[in-house]
Order: structure tokens, then sequence, then C-alpha cells
């Protein structure tokens, strides 16, 4: 007769696996809740794949007395089960879900873990702080979505699907992501870039300041004959910014820039600018109301 062994496993992982796959790792020891820390990734992005379904619900609809939604659902549970083979991969949704109300409850800046994973994210979370005031944006936002990308596949784009799935995406997030987000947000990428002339003097005070700091902290001995000493002139803080990628307060897209296609299906569905910054958004409401998806 096997023996049980005494607590043979000290630590515990929990996986899980959607899309990217994350864990929660812990010690049998450790307080409850204690795995959360100011280091836990919060930010979950997403690839959601897009399907084309055969347009045969409307034969049947007209030659049977099954209401309609019954008609759509036994199509769609049809596609299902055989794993999508009768159906066509037509496009995807790309975004990240931004838990506001989840970093800041624990006692974390949400400027800081944006800037931290993505400079889109970095952008976005400074046009939201920059334009709150003279934009509509409510006090309450607890979730955002970041819309990356919305790609249709050459052959299905010019048909309306990008403006229908923007009007659907509150919907598609709760049924996917199980979360309901309180502001949507996109850039459109700019049709070119005027790139500012670099400060290469700067530059390379900022490249030194990185390697003084990276030899404190390494403390690498490889390096012992090597004397850094830290930088003292100082850098503007426009230039910091370029050099880390982030936004400067401020920046605009100018208008010949502007792919308008992309801005005009965005603002089909709801969508405004957030100043003059190029940024779109779109409030949405409670669950609850009447009109919370498409308000």
């Amino acid at each position: 007769m096997a023996v049980k062994a005494d607590k043979p496993f000290e630590k515990l992982v929990v996986q899980y696996d959607a899309g990217s796959v994350r864990t929660s790792a812990f010690s049998i020891d450790d307080a409850p809740g204690s795995w959360i820390d100011p280091y836990y990734n919060f930010l979950s992005w997403s690839e959601l794949l897009v399907y084309g379904v055969a347009d045969t619900e409307n034969e049947l609809a007209s030659t049977s007395e099954i209401p309609l939604e019954d008609v759509y659902e036994d199509a769609v549970d049809a596609v299902s089960e055989d794993g999508f083979t009768s159906a066509i991969l037509m496009g995807r949704i790309l975004g990240c879900h931004i838990p506001i109300s989840l970093i800041t409850n624990l006692d974390a800046d949400p400027y800081n873990v944006c800037d931290a994973e993505d400079a889109n994210l970095e952008e976005l979370y400074s046009v939201l702080e920059e334009c709150k005031e003279n934009e509509d944006f409510e006090d309450w936002i607890d979730d955002i979505y970041y819309i990356h990308a919305i790609d249709i596949e050459p052959e299905y784009q010019g048909c309306g699907y990008e403006t229908k799935l923007l009007l659907q995406l509150p919907a598609i997030i709760v049924k996917t992501l199980h979360v309901f987000p309180s502001l949507l947000m996109h850039n459109p990428m700019p049709t070119q870039f005027d790139e500012p002339e670099p400060d290469l003097d700067a530059e390379a005070v900022l490249m030194h300041r990185q390697e003084y700091i990276m030899q404190r902290i390494m403390k690498d001995k490889s390096s012992d004959n090597v004397v850094l000493f830290p930088p003292k002139r100082p850098v503007p803080e426009r230039e910091i910014n370029r050099f880390l990628g982030r936004r400067n307060p401020g920046e605009t897209v100018p208008e010949a820039y502007r792919n308008q296609y992309v801005y005009k299906q965005y603002e089909a569905a709801g969508f405004k600018e957030a100043g003059q910054t190029g940024w779109l958004y779109k409030c949405i409401y409670s669950i609850y109301t009447k009109d919370g998806f498409n308000h």
C-alpha cells in the first residue's frame, strides 16, 4: 500500500490558457492573495477571429416557420460543431483590455503599467489624461479596450464589415473576455510621419545615463576598469520622451496625414476624436441600460 506523502508540493501553479497562457504561482504557506504584486501583468491582449458564414439561413427562414433568431443560432451551432471548417476566416480583431479600476485598487499607476507594456498604450493613457477635461470621458471609467486593429481580408473590405464589428464590439468583448468596457479607444495609423531631427548630443547623454544606471544595478565586475560618471547635462523632457518612445503632451496628427477611410469607418460607429490627437474613442455606458451597447 502506497504511503501518502505529507504535502509533497511546496508550490502550486494554476495555468489559464485563453489564446495566451497565464500562470499564477504561489507557495502553500503564502497568505491569501499575496501573489498579487505591483509587477503583476494586469493587461490582457487578445486576438478575436472573425469568420464568415454562408448565407443559407435566409433560405431556411423563407421556407420555415422557425423564428429567424433560432435559424441564426442553428446555423452558428452547425458551423461550431464542424470546427468552423465550413466557415471562412475573413478577419481578426486585435486589442488589449486595460482594467483601470483593478490597477488602481491594487495601488498601481495605470500610466506606469501602460508605459511599461507598450508604446501605443503609453500614448493612449497620455491622451486620456490630457483630454479628459475637454471630452465627455466619464469619471468612473473602469475598463478600457484598446483596439489595435481590425484586419479584414482584402477581398472582403469595402463591404461595411468593419463598422458592423465596431458596433457589436462591446457585446463581443462581454461574451469573449467577460468584461464590459467603459471606453473603446483606437489610434488610426498615420499615412506618413514627420520625424523630428534628433538631438544627437542629448541622445548620447541619455545612452550614457542608461549605461551608468545599469552598471550601478548589475555591478558588472567585468567593467571594473571603466569608470562612468553620472551625466551632468540636463536633457529636455521632450527629448527624453522621444528617446524613450513616449508621446509628448500636445502632439497632434496633421490633417494631411490622416487615413480618412479609417476615420469615417469609426465615426460611422459612433467614435469621436479626442481633441486633435488623432485618437478616436467611444464611451460605452452601463450594460444594464437599454441602449448601453450602442450608445
